[in-house]
């Protein structure tokens, strides 16, 4: 069943699909650089055996009735045998309606998924064998500076994801975008965050809400909402503000843990029970913004 990280990738190309071409480059195929790119129809509903023939996102070159290349954008969160059958047929379908080359990109979130789906894929038609072409994370640049995040949202939504265990990825990612306008500093970073992994998911919601006061994404309201929904089940106002610090406490805790986890330093059951025990939401916060570069977990303490 496709989740948040699936649909997520999928509205990326929708919203930019010259993003497709860039990443089919970097994933080695020389394509055109000024080659242009429109969203096409993924299903095939005039063919036989049409649901096994819709892909995630197509996108064309040229016109959509005679294109001169597409591009197939296959989005795999983990190892699925049928992909093996489907995507030969995907590729086929494709090439029997526009006459043209036709390039299966597939987006993986680690380099496991990637090496499963990296083999050529042998078909019982002769002489048919499909080869996909995958993106490794490895390939996908690391954006360093918030002006690289700003001047590329679209990639830097991946070098977030895939290399956001990065403090320094981190930081540029949020002061990129939100040096765009509202509406688009909301969307990407609610891509971000979808497709990030979890510790960084904590991290970044962490640094937006503190370093930035920008808590604007569903994800990232739930501590604050957590506590507003305890006070109104209370009815006071006292509460409601009570419940507010509960949840934020509760879940800075969670995100030092999370980030101190992502970045290794080893926590001994001591000082895992010093972080849990601590209900002093600004020492919290001041753990959680350390542990983003802290050597051992004794650098939060001093």
């Amino acid at each position: 069943m496709p989740g948040l990280w699936h649909d997520s990738g999928n509205e990326l190309f929708k919203d930019d699909p010259e993003f497709a071409r860039r990443l089919v480059r970097l994933a080695g195929v020389n394509l055109p650089p000024d080659m242009l790119l429109m969203p096409a129809p993924t299903n095939e509903t005039d063919r036989m055996l049409s649901n096994d023939l819709d892909p995630d996102t197509v996108l064309v070159a040229g016109s959509i009735k005679k294109p001169t290349c597409v591009i197939i954008v296959e989005l795999q969160q983990a190892w699925d045998p049928r992909k093996l059958r489907q995507w030969p047929r995907y590729a086929a379908s494709k090439w029997l309606r526009y006459e043209c080359p036709v390039q299966l990109l597939v987006i993986c979130p680690d380099n496991y998924t990637a090496d499963r789906y990296s083999s050529p894929i042998y078909t019982s038609l002769e002489h048919y064998t499909h080869m996909p072409t995958v993106l490794r994370p490895s390939k996908v640049p690391v954006l360093d500076s918030a002006a690289r995040a700003c001047a590329d949202p679209a990639m830097g939504v991946l070098s977030v994801a895939y290399h956001g265990t990065d403090p320094t990825v981190v930081n540029a990612f949020a002061a990129g975008i939100l040096a765009l306008s509202p509406d688009h500093a909301k969307k990407y970073y609610e891509y971000g965050l979808r497709m990030a992994p979890e510790i960084v998911r904590n991290a970044l919601e962490h640094l937006m809400a503190t370093k930035y006061n920008e808590p604007f994404s569903k994800l990232g309201l739930s501590y604050y909402g957590q506590g507003r929904e305890e006070g109104r089940e209370e009815g006071r106002e006292e509460g409601r503000e009570e419940g507010r610090e509960e949840g934020l406490v509760a879940g800075q805790r969670g995100t030092v843990l999370m980030v101190l986890k992502a970045r290794g330093p080893p926590v001994s059951d001591s000082q895992r029970a010093r972080i849990d025990a601590c209900d002093d939401l600004a020492v919290l916060n001041a753990w959680a913004e350390a542990a983003l570069t802290a050597a051992t977990v004794d650098d939060l303490f001093n």
